[in-house]
């Protein structure tokens, strides 16, 4: 169960961490925008303890991380997860539903997000261990979450559809029907050509139709590329609207 804030503090803003294996993101925010964002990108994806050297790099040579924030959210970004309904959910088998995704080690930390409940499913995930420490000696008090439990939310306002949420080097695809979450999984991606791959996979398992489900980039700048080569082979192909209230509800809710 991620931590729940308590620190009386009256600074004026909140940070919040976006961590995978390709870099970090320091969103420095209030309650309704962000910022001041601090980037961190790796040349190759990084283990836990590669990712952990980052961020203590980073709190020595930016000076905008020395401030006394009022809250600390921790994002988790990565493909060790799995969604999982909430009426065959069982703290105790939590391990159980990520057997198939990776190969758990003794010291790696399950973690179940609090439930979505309009989806009714609860996301199992990872957190790792060394970089959770490092936050409660340095803060204390603060959150961590699975980017998933934050951003299927928002998904959802946007209706029935194919969603596309493109990252650097992964994208997620989330299938919705009726209002039902009917898939929603990470896929990795060098090229274009991989989110087709996959977008198409999807199309055919679930059996959708090409010509009349509505599929939404979720992306802040539009990939020409892909937008032409998903055209191809659906019809309805939209960017999303406002990509920065779509973050921002992510990061500052």
């Amino acid at each position: 169960m991620h931590q729940v804030a308590t620190t009386n503090n009256e600074q004026r803003y909140s940070l919040s961490i976006l961590i995978h294996q390709d870099g970090l993101s320091f969103y420095i925010h209030t309650s309704t925008g962000i910022e001041s964002t601090i980037v961190r990108n790796f040349k190759y994806p990084s283990n836990p303890i590669e990712i952990l050297d980052a961020i203590e790099d980073c709190y020595v040579t930016e000076q905008d991380l020395q401030s006394d924030f009022k809250t600390i959210k921790l994002i988790y970004h990565h493909s060790i997860y799995s969604i999982v309904p909430e009426r065959i959910f069982n703290e105790n088998h939590a391990a159980d539903y990520l057997k198939y995704n990776t190969r758990l080690l003794q010291t790696d930390v399950v973690s179940m997000d609090d439930p979505l409940d309009r989806l009714e499913t609860r996301t199992v995930y990872i957190a790792y261990s060394n970089i959770n420490n490092f936050f409660f000696n340095k803060y204390g008090d603060y959150e961590y979450f699975h980017y998933t439990t934050l951003s299927l939310p928002n998904i959802l306002d946007q209706g029935d559809g194919i969603f596309l949420e493109v990252k650097s080097s992964n994208f997620y695809l989330t299938y919705l029907k009726n209002g039902e979450l009917l898939a929603h999984n990470i896929f990795p991606k060098e090229q274009v050509e991989d989110i087709l791959y996959y977008t198409l996979f999807a199309i055919e398992q679930y059996k959708i139709d090409p010509e009349t489900v509505q599929l939404q980039l979720i992306e802040e700048h539009k990939n020409k590329d892909l937008y032409d080569l998903l055209y191809t082979y659906v019809r309805h192909v939209e960017l999303i609207k406002d990509y920065s209230s779509y973050l921002n509800q992510i990061i500052c809710a």
